[in-house]
């Protein structure tokens, strides 16, 4: 047999088994393939979300960047962390302190943080994003991935009384929105900011929609001014003797060093890839279990049909190649419904954690991910082959081959 005989034969054999799929999905087997592709759907669902999740935590949105050597964050009584954080206790005098601490010597830049998610609106369009407010200066490059010079120097809103409304904007914000440079834009409580530059070099961890702001404008919005707060100082350094000075600052702090910072995100890491791997594993072994169950009774449910196959001169060969066809389209089916499923869940749980949890969102969505709920559908219809087939083999009777 020739290649272009082989390869008709089999494109003969997708095009029955898809067409039987369907007519026994919407006819002679409804509830069947229907609850098989539905189990295959909620496994790789499960899968998507989970694995959305642990990227989420590896990829923790912090104020982080190369210029940045320590944060100093407010004592809590769990185990203090550089992550964005705003639920946790804040600092006051946020302008008057980073003044302070800009005037040590090592110090080569520094500024104070405050971090919130917020919904901004324009052209009819919301979209919950990660608001940072900052001091902009000479020697702070970026801050949460965004460039920094794109904002005016010093605070003008504080010092002068100045309102700027200026607000840099991450790429995936201003795409979703439709926004560009000049453009108006409507944050948390209808107040009116412009969009001053879109950052196309941002490199906000796990793509998450942020927005760069002044800090005393961002005060004046989220009613944080009465006490200048602020989340976090971020301070860059060559000396590490600055480090006990900066522990000083505030009675009730901690400082973390970029150290400390990559031993966080390593754990992270580690946790996220045995959060996935686990979650790949159970979902393989679950969706396997489940296809060789509902399948296999298909198959003794099916076994007139096979044997009336046998009778009209089918072979053997040809009834498991159709067999092990349909059940590999039942699979990636389920695995593309799951997929999208998981995708929705994934939003979801961002939307819930926002409201309820959290201030920012836990878990990363991307398309990536339907590619990979797919292949992982597709591994458990072949892991199920062999079993099936073997099922098929002997409930069927005639010719061998």
């Amino acid at each position: 047999m020739n290649l272009r005989r082989l390869l008709a034969r089999w494109l003969g054999l997708i095009a029955v088994a898809i067409r039987q799929t369907a007519s026994r999905a919407t006819y002679t087997a409804k509830q069947r393939i229907q609850f098989s592709v539905l189990g295959v759907a909620v496994v790789i669902a499960l899968l998507v979300m989970v694995t959305g999740l642990g990227v989420g935590i590896a990829t923790s949105t912090t104020v982080a960047d190369e210029d940045i050597d320590y944060w100093i964050v407010p004592e809590t009584e769990g185990s203090s962390s550089p992550l964005v954080a705003t639920d946790d206790p804040q600092f006051g005098s946020a302008h008057e302190t980073n003044t302070q601490i800009r005037q040590k010597e090592e110090v080569e830049s520094s500024t104070p943080v405050l971090s919130q998610i917020h919904q901004i609106e324009a052209n009819g369009t919301s979209e919950f994003v990660l608001i940072t407010g900052i001091i902009n200066s000479p020697e702070v490059d970026r801050v949460s991935g965004l460039n920094s010079d794109l904002l005016t120097p010093n605070d003008p809103y504080y010092t002068s009384g100045e309102w700027t409304g200026e607000v840099v904007l991450s790429p995936s914000v201003a795409e979703t929105l439709a926004v560009s440079p000049g453009d108006s834009i409507t944050v948390a409580d209808n107040s009116s900011f412009t969009v001053t530059a879109i950052d196309e070099q941002s490199g906000t961890s796990g793509g998450i929609p942020s927005a760069l702001v002044q800090l005393s404008e961002f005060q004046a919005v989220t009613g944080s001014a009465s006490y200048d707060q602020a989340d976090q100082f971020v301070v860059g350094t060559n000396s590490p003797s600055v480090e006990e000075d900066l522990a000083d600052v505030y009675p009730e702090s901690t400082v973390n060093s970029r150290g400390e910072m990559m031993a966080s995100n390593t754990q992270n890491s580690e946790l996220s890839l045995s959060l996935a791997l686990t979650a790949f594993v159970v979902s393989l072994s679950i969706g396997t279990l489940f296809v060789v169950t509902t399948s296999g009774l298909e198959i003794v449910t099916d076994r007139q049909q096979l044997t009336i196959l046998s009778v009209m001169g089918v072979s053997v060969r040809s009834q498991l190649q159709l067999i092990g066809t349909q059940t590999l389209v039942m699979t990636g089916l389920g695995g593309i419904i799951g997929s999208i499923g998981g995708l929705a869940g994934i939003r979801l749980i961002n939307a819930i954690a926002v409201r309820t949890v959290t201030t920012e969102p836990i878990a990363v969505s991307r398309p990536l991910f339907l590619g990979y709920g797919l292949g992982v559908a597709l591994l458990i219809g072949l892991l199920s082959l062999p079993v099936l087939l073997l099922v098929a083999r002997r409930v069927s009777g005639g010719v061998p081959q």
